[in-house]
C-alpha cells in the first residue's frame, strides 16, 4: 500500500536527476553553514526555502506538458513586458534596477524567465515541423536574447547568464550544428576582452574571486 502510495506521488520524478538535486542541496548547507559563521539560523530558513521549492518542483513535475505548452508564449510575453517594465519603471537598490512595486509588493520579473525562457523555446521548436531549418534558430536566438539583454542591463550578470544558458541548451537539444556551436565559443573567446571591459568593478571582482579566492 504505502509502495504504492510512494509511486503514484513520485511516478513523474526522475530518480537521478532528484538524487543530484539532494546531493547539490546538502552540500549547498555545508557550504552555507560555514560561509554564515555555524548560524543555525541561516540553516533553518534555507530549509524551509529548499522544502519551498521542491514542493513546487512536485507540483510542476505532475503538470502534463501539453498544458505547460499551452501557457509558455504567455508567460514569456508577460515576462518581456514586465522586464521592459522595470526599465523604465523599476526600483533602483545597490546601483540596480532589478525590482518592480506593484503596489503591495515588489517582485523581480527576471526570475520569471527563468522558467519562462526555456519553456518559450522548447515550445518554439514544438510547434516547427520537420528538422528546425538555419531561420528558426535565428528567430529563436533573437527571443533568447531580448530578455538577456533586457536582464544584463539592470544590471544582473549572474541571473542573465543563467538564463542565457537554459536557452542555449534548449537551441542545442534542438539540433544546433556542432560547427556554429565550434564557431560562436571561438568568437566569444575572442571577445573576451571586450565583454571584461564592459562589466561593472563589482562583477569584475566577483569573477577575480572565484578563481582566486584569497
Amino acid at each position: 500500500m504505502i509502495s504504492k502510495l510512494f509511486h503514484h506521488l513520485f511516478k513523474h520524478i526522475d530518480a537521478f536527476l532528484m538524487a543530484c538535486l539532494f546531493f547539490a542541496m546538502l552540500l549547498s548547507l555545508f557550504v552555507l553553514y560555514s560561509a554564515s559563521g555555524q548560524s543555525v539560523d541561516r540553516i533553518s530558513a534555507q530549509l524551509i526555502n529548499m522544502t519551498v521549492a521542491l514542493s513546487v518542483l512536485w507540483v510542476a513535475a505532475n503538470i502534463s506538458p501539453q498544458k505547460l505548452e499551452r501557457v509558455a508564449l504567455i508567460l514569456y510575453v508577460l515576462g518581456v513586458m514586465l522586464l521592459i517594465a522595470v526599465a523604465l519603471f523599476g526600483t533602483i537598490s545597490h546601483g540596480a534596477r532589478r525590482w518592480l512595486n506593484i503596489g503591495f509588493t515588489q517582485i523581480q520579473p527576471s526570475e520569471l524567465m527563468r522558467i519562462a525562457m526555456p519553456m518559450m523555446l522548447a515550445w518554439y521548436f514544438a510547434s516547427r515541423e520537420g528538422k528546425p531549418s538555419a531561420a528558426n534558430f535565428v528567430i529563436a536566438g533573437l527571443l533568447l536574447a531580448l530578455p538577456v539583454a533586457l536582464i544584463m542591463k539592470q544590471p544582473d550578470l549572474g541571473t542573465s547568464l543563467l538564463i542565457a544558458s537554459s536557452g542555449f541548451y534548449v537551441l542545442f537539444l534542438a539540433g544546433l550544428s556542432w560547427r556554429f556551436l565550434i564557431g560562436a565559443s571561438v568568437s566569444l573567446m575572442a571577445l573576451m576582452p571586450v565583454f571584461w571591459s564592459m562589466l561593472h568593478d563589482y562583477q569584475r571582482r566577483r569573477i577575480e574571486i572565484l578563481f582566486d579566492p584569497t
